[in-house]
Parts: structure tokens; C-alpha cells; sequence
């Protein structure tokens, strides 16, 4: 194993992102309809009718949208996010049910949040949202001692929390304590030079079941490598040592840009991301070659069913293409060091070069996107004022460094249960600000966009979930070999 001297999160981070540089409206009276009748979430519309229903939504501040639902008969369901009149429903009685809502760090509660009514010709039904509450979020620590935690997940099911450190252990976190042994150690596999070292995992979707996970590092020639591990039968704390290498990127000119996520999308697909190989500019053109993996997200079925160490998926956009890699499921990336899947959508952070920081979302579903690097960094052009766009997908949203921001820390779209009303925000940060910031992915755009004044101890190294959707943000203090820590995003209202 190549060993350096541990440095702070800065410097290694900092070193290969800026160093080698390298590196609504809803809430207001007498709105129009907020969603075509119909299309809302779930169920399906009845037979058409006479009946009519206006449901006014009064409380909110402007630009916000509502949480109503409105069902009934015949399987109907609509979502109404600001004042609108439902037609051609079938007489009988409909249920409209109404959710907090959160405007910037206020919540709203409905003073009814169900009420029933009886549509016939015309009904009406009044949701009206009561005085706001603050809502503060807060870091709780969970976990400490670590050496430079870098990620953290959970099996489905499993209250357990597995942290990687990156010089090769994962932890576990077992009834508020963390354990002394590693459930896996592969510290000799790999060298913490640079940007360097284990970076994530990802359980299995029948990890229960088959007690197989997955780890993404860089081994000590510094190629990417995804490895399959099993859980150890006699001890579910532990895993067995042998592992099998399903993939090996060659990755050996620099340090940084190394990418460093793993994830299983919706699909049940194995998802990685790539950075684009290191140094500034993407000297090597890595992003835009469709001929290499650096610079990517790669889709592959690491089932094993195929009899090799990974199958290329149905439904790749580049498969069976000369000089083009069946792997890959979107390029035009510098360095995705994180990504997340939420409500059929795909969310990429990539960290910028010397401009701009950026968030790409698209549809999981949508293959083959190019996402611009390096191109466009965000929605600048590279080295010209102006450059051809099209066919690029380019971000919902960037920020640039001007403010003080270097290298954005992507996370998660928060589905816990510690605020109902932040369900559905986007939650990131920056290595050099180490602020709690959220956005919420609407139409095509970032919109309420949220500073929650709350400031990350040390240096931001990564998010995570756990297996009932709580968020957590990981840091380093820098101070020692074991200055790293886990917190828990907690959630209080006003008055509570």
C-alpha cells in the first residue's frame, strides 16, 4: 500500500478541485388550476360527470405551492398545488386532504387538513393555511473518532449505520455505538494519495437475502475499481475478506477527479460515477470520449447473471456502437462525486473548475445525456465567451465561486420523517462555506432555494441516508487521525 501523511480534508480535497484547477404561487386566491385533473399521483380518474369543484387555497405566501389532495370516486385522485376549480367529476363525496407546507424556513399547517364533501353541479371547499412557525434544522452527533468519513448508507430494513472511512475500513454504527472492528478492511487494496482512497458503498437490493454489497475505491496504482464483498454468515457485523473486481478503470496520469459514487438506481441497475481523470481542463478530453469510462455515469447489472463480473444492461444508449463503451449512461461530467436517485429522477453534483459548481437533473430514465464538461462549465463556456450548445442537458442549477464557494458536496433529497414538510428538498453544500443548503427540483428549475444557517463543523465530506430516510452530513475536523464525525440533521418548529 502506498501510505502518505494523513492532511486535512482541505488540503486533499482542495488540492484536486481548486489547486491542479483544475480542480410558487399557489398559495394566493383565485389561481388558476394547479395540475391538469387527472395527472396527479396515484389511482386513476373515475367516469366523467357533472360535477364540479372549486377548491380555494388561502395563507400561503406567494410563489408557494399547496399540498392538497383531492379523491374520491371511481379511484380519482388530483394534486392541487393553488387555487382551482376540478370539472367533470362523478357526483358523490370526495375527500380533499391537506399537508404542511414549508416557504423558506417557515412552516404552514392547514387548519383542516381533511374535510370531506359532496360534489354535485357545483361544490366548493376552502384550505386554509394557518400563521407561519420557524423551522430550524440543527447537526446532532451520532458518531465520532473517525478517520476522514467520507460516506455512509444503510441496508433497507437495517438500523444499523455503515461509515467509510476512506483509507479502506467501513464502520458500523450499531445501537448508538460504533464498533471496534470494521465489518470490512481493505486498507492494503488501496492508497490515499490526493483525492484518492475507498470512497463509497452500495448494498445489494436483495442484500437480506444474499448478503452482498459493494465498495468503490481506487487501488495503489490508482485505478477505479468496483469490487462485490458478501456479509459474513456467522456474523452480520462483519464481512468476508475476499472480494471479486467487477471493474478496473485505468486512472494513473493524476490524483483528483477520481468521481467516487456508487448506487443502485430504481431500475435495480448498478450506477457509478467517474471523474474525468484529473488535471485541468480535462487535459486528455476524457468527458466528451465516448471510447473511455473516465468522466461518466456508468450503468451495469452486477447480478452475475450473465456469467461475467458484470452485464451491460438493456436500454444502454451506446451498446454494440463502434469505438463507444456499453457502459456508459451519461458523459459531459468533470467530477460527479456525488449523485442520488428520488422520485424517478437522477440528481449529479458536479464539482466545477475555477467558475462555476453545478446540479444536473434529469429523468432516470433518459439515457445518453451529455451534461457539457469540458465544453461548458455550468452554463459557461470553456475558454470562450460563446460555444456551441446543442445537444448538452445543462444544469437546473449553479452557483459560482464568488460567494466564497469551491467545490460543491452534493447529498440527498430529503425523505425522513423528522419534518414532513422537507420532504422533497435537495440538500448539499461546499467544501469552503461548509453551509446546510436546499433547493427544491420544480418545473425544469431550482426553486425555493434555503441558507438553513446552520454551518457544518470542520470540513464537509459527504451526505448520507439511513435505512428509514434520515439525513446526515459527514465532516473532518482536520485536527487528527481520528478527528472525523457523523451528525444527524434534526428538525424542530417554533414553539415546540
Amino acid at each position: 500500500m502506498s501510505v502518505s501523511l494523513r492532511s486535512s480534508l482541505c488540503q486533499w480535497f482542495l488540492a484536486a478541485c481548486l489547486g491542479l484547477a483544475a480542480c410558487g404561487g399557489g398559495g394566493g386566491d383565485g389561481g388558476s388550476t394547479g395540475s391538469n385533473p387527472g395527472n396527479g399521483s396515484g389511482g386513476s380518474n373515475g367516469p366523467d360527470g357533472p360535477g364540479t369543484l372549486s377548491v380555494a387555497v388561502t395563507g400561503l405566501p406567494a410563489g408557494s405551492p399547496a399540498a392538497v389532495t383531492v379523491t374520491g370516486p371511481g379511484q380519482y385522485r388530483q394534486t392541487v398545488t393553488q387555487s382551482a376549480t376540478l370539472s367533470n367529476l362523478a357526483t358523490g363525496t370526495y375527500t380533499i386532504s391537506a399537508a404542511d407546507v414549508l416557504a423558506g424556513t417557515s412552516q404552514y399547517q392547514p387548519q383542516q387538513p381533511a374535510q370531506s364533501v359532496d360534489v354535485g353541479a357545483g361544490a366548493t371547499a376552502n384550505v386554509v393555511y394557518g400563521a407561519p412557525r420557524s423551522v430550524r434544522l440543527s447537526l446532532v452527533q451520532v458518531a465520532g473518532g473517525l478517520g476522514e468519513p467520507i460516506y455512509l448508507t444503510a441496508p433497507a430494513g437495517d438500523a444499523r449505520l455503515f461509515i467509510v472511512e476512506r483509507a479502506g475500513r467501513i464502520r458500523i454504527v450499531r445501537n448508538g455505538a460504533l464498533l471496534a472492528t470494521p465489518f470490512l478492511d481493505i486498507d492494503a487494496l488501496t492508497t490515499t494519495d490526493g483525492e484518492r482512497g475507498l470512497l463509497s458503498m452500495a448494498f445489494d437490493p436483495a442484500y437480506a437475502s444474499n448478503g452482498r454489497f459493494y465498495v468503490y475505491y481506487t487501488d495503489n496504482n490508482g485505478a477505479i475499481t468496483v469490487a462485490r464483498y458478501q456479509a459474513s454468515a456467522s456474523n452480520p457485523d462483519v464481512a468476508d475478506t475476499a472480494g471479486t473486481v467487477l471493474l478496473s478503470i485505468p486512472h494513473s496520469n493524476f490524483q483528483n477527479h477520481n468521481g467516487g459514487q456508487l448506487a443502485f438506481g430504481p431500475d435495480g441497475m448498478l450506477y457509478v460515477g467517474t471523474g474525468d481523470g484529473g488535471g485541468g481542463g480535462d487535459p486528455s478530453g476524457n468527458a466528451q470520449n465516448l471510447g473511455v469510462l473516465l468522466g461518466k455515469v456508468l450503468r451495469i447489472d452486477a447480478s452475475g447473471a450473465s456469467g461475467q463480473p458484470y452485464g451491460i444492461p438493456a436500454g444502454n444508449p451506446f451498446t454494440g456502437q463502434s469505438g463507444r463503451r456499453g457502459e456508459i449512461w451519461a458523459y459531459g461530467l468533470r467530477n460527479p462525486w456525488r449523485f442520488a436517485f428520488d422520485a424517478g429522477q437522477l440528481y449529479i453534483a458536479d464539482v466545477g473548475q475555477n467558475q462555476r459548481e453545478e446540479v444536473d437533473v434529469a429523468a432516470a430514465t433518459s439515457a445518453g445525456l451529455n451534461y457539457g464538461w469540458n465544453r461548458m462549465e455550468g452554463t459557461a463556456c470553456v475558454g470562450a465567451a460563446t460555444c456551441d450548445t446543442a445537444g448538452l442537458t445543462l444544469p437546473v442549477f449553479e452557483y459560482g465561486h464568488d460567494a466564497g464557494g469551491c467545490a460543491i458536496v452534493g447529498g440527498y433529497v430529503y425523505r425522513g420523517s423528522a419534518l414532513v414538510a422537507l420532504q422533497g428538498r435537495y440538500f448539499y453544500s461546499d467544501l469552503c462555506t461548509g453551509k446546510l443548503l436546499s433547493f427544491v427540483f420544480r418545473d425544469g428549475g431550482a426553486a425555493e432555494q434555503v441558507d438553513w444557517n446552520v454551518t457544518i463543523p470542520g470540513s464537509v465530506y459527504s451526505f448520507g441516508v439511513d435505512a428509514a430516510q434520515a439525513l446526515y452530513v459527514l465532516a473532518d475536523s482536520g485536527t487528527s487521525a481520528t478527528g472525523g464525525a457523523v451528525y444527524r440533521v434534526d428538525a424542530t418548529v417554533g414553539g415546540q
